[in-house]
């Protein structure tokens, strides 16, 4: 289960952002990291031009088999520990197989699959955290001494993916689905054995050829989120139920909420194992 990447470096230089574009320097500074397979995006609020050029250069000796893209934005008002903190966030996910990383004024959060050396960069980026951020973590360790496709089978098993919601009537998914979808993907790329089926529910209001309809348009949504994330095609198999599976009482609005639903569903396939 290695990363292994290519050997090249890709950074534009975006360190001419025009001074007069304060877009996204209105409301919360952000920070996101993102690690997976052969590439690291950092993007969001950096503090000056010196800093940019610090976290490329982290980046360059944390992560030097990776491609690394960036995509900076004016700094706006930031926190005083902002430039620290962002660099030894990426330093602790050195010790990462594949992440993802939010950084605002007042939470980091950090979801994704880890490597033995995890927990000691994580308690030294603890030491440094300021007060006023809190800290969420959702990371894999696997025990390198199991089987890779045990692993992979007892985290399937485990898997709690949480609510996959969208906008009423609509495919369109809300942004809270997108950080569980984040944790599924990330296992799914590190597990590259497996398979995963996607199934689409609603409740039993309106029309039911409506309603298998609506189902299958919602799970081929989240399907494209996973193929957009570097989950080929063919390991995706895609299905709608409509109101044929209920699991709570369709007489009440909280029950028809809880019906309407996505099932995700990682299996096993026999194969090779891989390092």
């Amino acid at each position: 289960m290695a990363l292994i990447g290519g050997l090249s470096s890709c950074m534009p230089d975006d360190d001419a952002i025009a001074i007069t574009d304060r877009s996204h320097a209105i409301g919360s500074p952000r920070f996101e990291v993102s690690l997976r397979q052969k590439t690291l995006h950092l993007a969001g609020h950096a503090a000056s031009t010196e800093h940019r050029q610090r976290l490329r250069q982290v980046a360059q000796n944390s992560f030097p088999l990776l491609e690394t893209s960036t995509d900076f934005k004016p700094p706006g008002t930031l926190p005083e520990s902002w430039t620290e903190t962002t660099q030894r966030l990426l330093v602790t996910l050195s010790a990462a197989r594949s992440a993802n990383a939010h950084l605002t004024d007042t939470v980091l959060s950090i979801r994704g699959v880890a490597s033995n050396e995890w927990q000691g960069q994580l308690e030294a980026l603890r030491s440094t955290l300021p007060e006023a951020v809190r800290l969420e973590v959702d990371v894999l360790v696997p025990d390198i001494t199991k089987n890779v496709r045990d692993l992979c089978a007892r985290a399937f098993a485990a898997q709690q993916p949480g609510p996959i919601n969208f906008e009423e009537s609509q495919t369109v998914l809300r942004s809270s689905a997108y950080s569980v979808l984040e944790r599924i993907i990330t296992l799914a790329h590190e597990c590259r054995d497996s398979t995963v089926s996607i199934t689409g529910h609603t409740d039993s209001s309106g029309d039911e050829t409506w309603n298998r309809h609506l189902s299958l348009m919602r799970a081929r949504a989240v399907a494209d989120q996973f193929a957009l994330r570097g989950i080929t095609r063919n390991r995706l198999t895609v299905d709608g139920a409509g109101s044929s599976s209920p699991i709570a009482d369709n007489r009440n609005r909280y029950g028809r909420g809880i019906n309407r639903r996505i099932e995700i569903v990682l299996r096993q396939t026999r194969g090779t194992e891989e390092d």
